[in-house]
């Protein structure tokens, strides 16, 4: 058995085209300033997508294309104050995030695809995958004494799993076969035991699931992970995550929530 340590990489997110963006501002009419504006925006290209997308909605490129939007916002900061604030969520999904969850248990698994809409998993497979060992993380709640005696469990069941692969000469089979074994073999392992999935959501899902997943009633382990994605997504994507603020949990987690009520 090895102790683990639950991992957030990032390992993609959507990019947008600006110079197609900007004939699509010309297609609907707008000026070259308005086209050169939009195709240039100092953002990420979530967040230009995201206000592309919006401004679609109202036409509000610049004023006079519509005839009812005699002004608008063109600082990118004001723009997406407006639509959180207003809740209008459906322009975030638009763009999506992929991470990579790495050494983290099924238990945390188990609750994270619940999250369906809009959302996309691909998940370590123990039908095909046989574990050489048994990767562990242990919330730091535990006494020591629990502590030991979780450890003690995972590593007998371990040593029993072990035990029980030795009861196969695995080079001999064929590779159903050896799938079909891997596959009743695992129902020993335990649902703590580490895994690894990759997992993507788009911008409004995210918002959401950050909020949800990081309150002090969540399960330790979605709070350590959903912690170390929202710190990602308010780095990366500071227009998106303005109004969420961390406060950091007696357990050294922290908890996400936004200023902006909305509901998006």
């Amino acid at each position: 058995m090895r102790e683990v340590e639950p991992t957030v990489i990032k390992i993609a997110e959507t990019k947008a085209y600006p110079v197609a963006i900007a004939q699509v501002v010309k297609i609907l009419g707008g000026s070259d300033a308005a086209a050169n504006r939009m195709m240039n925006l100092e953002t990420s290209d979530a967040e230009q997508l995201i206000e592309t997308a919006g401004r679609v909605c109202y036409k509000s490129y610049e004023p006079g294309l519509n005839p009812n939007v005699t002004k608008i916002r063109e600082d990118s900061a004001d723009y997406f104050k407006n639509i959180i604030s207003k809740g209008d969520g459906s322009v975030m999904e638009h763009s999506t995030v992929t991470f990579a969850l790495l050494n983290v248990s099924r238990v945390l698994t188990h609750e994270i695809v619940r999250h369906r809409v809009g959302t996309a998993f691909s998940q370590e497979s123990l039908r095909y995958v046989r574990p050489k060992d048994i990767g562990l993380w242990i919330p730091d709640e535990l006494t020591s004494e629990q502590h030991l005696k979780l450890e003690t469990a995972v590593m007998k069941i371990e040593a029993m799993y072990q035990e029980l692969e030795k009861t196969v000469d695995w080079e001999k089979l064929p590779f159903d076969k050896k799938k079909r074994l891997t596959s009743a073999f695992r129902r020993m392992l335990p649902d703590g035991m580490a895994t690894n999935i990759i997992f993507t959501a788009n911008h409004r899902t995210l918002r959401w699931l950050i909020e949800m997943r990081t309150d002090p009633a969540a399960e330790v382990e979605i709070r350590l992970v959903f912690d170390q994605i929202a710190t990602i997504l308010k780095t990366d994507f500071p227009l998106i995550y303005m109004d969420f603020e961390r406060l950091e949990l007696p357990d050294g987690t922290g908890q996400w929530k936004p200023k902006l009520r909305s509901k998006v």
